[in-house]
């Protein structure tokens, strides 16, 4: 389609009013000039008379005086002069309004268009954007709002179509993680309580077992739980004056039952023995603990554990190494995504909600961090980011 020169659509309008109302007048003119001709052609055409007739063959008839003229138009009355007056006007108003519209017609047709193109729109044909305006006016001004509308409709329902999906993941891997353990549970407590089948030291190790796997389902439905506010921005950070370096070491400490029982050697190394920062002690305790219990289900294999705390000027790290299998290259870019799981099916000592990771990247972005991933065959490291800046200068002593 021809690009408009116009770039306001009023001024087009006032244009386009001005010409039809010069070719109205031109027209209307025009006609008066060639009825004028007609009727004097036919005031001047003879006719055969017979012999009864009383007109002289000299004359003409109609006579000449047919056409009116100035003299004769002074004579003609009141109603005369108004019917005539209303005449030429409303064969100009017309002759406006036939030649406005022939000149608007493209205006009317871009506007039924992107009328139509909204229409569709409406009823979710969502297909293809506006194409074939090419204008500089407030019609596409229009056009680039509407495409831009299009352009968001989509992105919004791409976003409220992977929502649903991935509630949909959601509610499949908490039916499933939360049945396994829920079924062992009530099958030991039922072997825990058969005193007649069972001593007391197998019954008590029954309900032992049963217990943890209690305290396993407890962990699952904590992580739903701090997922959902996430997600939903409920939580808001509760900062206070954290020794960071106190905090790891406690979680490397609480976590030495589980390094034990998979026969896991683990190591905490640090460049700082103490450094206090502005943070939300439980969120970032949270995260580490998320990242020391995925390197303890993944990095069985290596037989080892790496916690390492480190200050820059800028930043502390704090790192968190396993020596397990290796992260594909195709899954390391998706590691942080929620419900993501690097093996194709779960099992009884992997399974878990898939949100761990992604619970730790949003708790160190909402503390202005960042959290990042490499794995090669020097092992799989996770690495926290923390911004130091209002670092507290007196409390951080760096080692020799």
């Amino acid at each position: 389609m021809k690009r408009s020169i116009y770039r306001s659509l009023r001024g087009e309008l006032v244009i386009y009013s001005i010409i039809s109302m010069m070719l109205a007048v031109v027209t209307e003119f025009t006609l008066g000039i060639i009825v004028a001709k007609i009727a004097r052609s036919f005031g001047t055409k003879r006719i055969k008379y017979g012999k009864d007739m009383n007109i002289s063959p000299d004359k003409t008839y109609p006579p000449k005086e047919f056409i009116p003229n100035y003299h004769g138009i002074r004579h003609w009355n009141k109603d005369t002069l108004m019917a005539v007056m209303f005449i030429i006007l409303l064969l100009g108003f017309l002759l406006f309004i036939f030649y406005f519209l022939l000149l608007t017609r493209r205006i009317t047709k871009d506007m039924s268009y992107i009328s139509s193109y909204i229409s569709n729109i409406a009823s979710g044909d969502m297909e293809i954007q506006i194409t074939g305006i090419n204008r500089e006016d407030e019609i596409g001004e229009v056009v680039t709002q509407v495409n831009r509308m299009h352009s968001e409709i989509e992105r919004l329902m791409k976003s409220e179509r992977e929502a649903l999906q991935a509630n949909k993941e959601m509610i499949t891997c908490v039916a499933h993680d939360l049945r396994t353990p829920l079924t062992s549970i009530i099958g030991y407590l039922q072997l825990a309580t058969d005193v007649e089948k069972y001593p007391v030291e197998e019954r008590q190790k029954y309900a032992s077992i049963a217990m943890r796997k209690a305290d396993r389902m407890q962990g699952l439905i904590e992580e739903l739980f701090s997922y959902t506010k996430l997600m939903s921005g409920e939580i808001t950070l509760h900062r206070s004056s954290i020794d960071i370096v106190k905090l790891v070491e406690q979680m490397t400490e609480e976590f030495y039952p589980l390094f034990m029982e998979n026969n896991l050697e683990y190591t905490l190394e640090q460049n700082v023995y103490s450094l206090i920062l502005d943070v939300d002690g439980e969120l970032i305790a949270r995260a580490v603990s998320n990242l020391i219990s995925n390197a303890v289900k993944y990095g069985k294999d290596g037989k080892a554990v790496y916690i390492e705390l480190e200050k820059y000027d800028s930043e502390l790290q704090i790192r968190v190494t396993n020596f397990g299998l290796i992260i594909p290259e195709d899954s390391v870019e998706h590691i942080f995504d929620r419900f993501y799981r690097v093996e194709s099916s779960r099992s009884s000592q992997t399974g878990g909600t898939g949100l761990g990771l992604n619970i730790a990247q949003e708790i160190a972005v909402l503390h202005g961090g960042k959290i990042t991933v490499r794995s090669g065959i020097n092992g799989t490291c996770f690495t926290i980011a923390l911004p130091i800046d209002n670092c507290s200068d007196g409390n951080d002593v760096e080692k020799d």
